[in-house]
């Protein structure tokens, strides 16, 4: 039986504001601006039920190779391809 993926159910999960969290400094001038990206989408997003509705922003933001973005439960993390310590995760 395949699985089917569906929106939460809003009355378990109400819609709530989306939180960055940096987890480490930025290494450059370059991934400075590109937190500073995210962070004003994060911002000026709407309330959410799932925050992995931002992932495919997140990931045009931080294209691989260079980064790492994945979803779990009901947050993104988002690390350096060559590191295994997140640079910031989105509740």
């Amino acid at each position: 039986m395949p699985l089917t993926s569906r929106a939460p159910d809003p009355e378990l999960y109400p819609p709530q504001l989306p939180e960055l969290v940096c987890r480490q400094a930025p290494a450059d001038e370059a991934e400075a601006a590109r937190l500073t990206q995210l962070a004003q989408l994060v911002a000026t997003s709407p309330p959410l039920s799932d925050v992995r509705d931002l992932a495919p922003a997140v990931r045009v933001l931080f294209p691989p190779p260079a980064y790492e973005v994945g979803c779990g439960g009901a947050h993104i993390w988002l690390h350096r391809a060559d590191e295994k310590s997140q640079l910031a995760v989105i509740l």
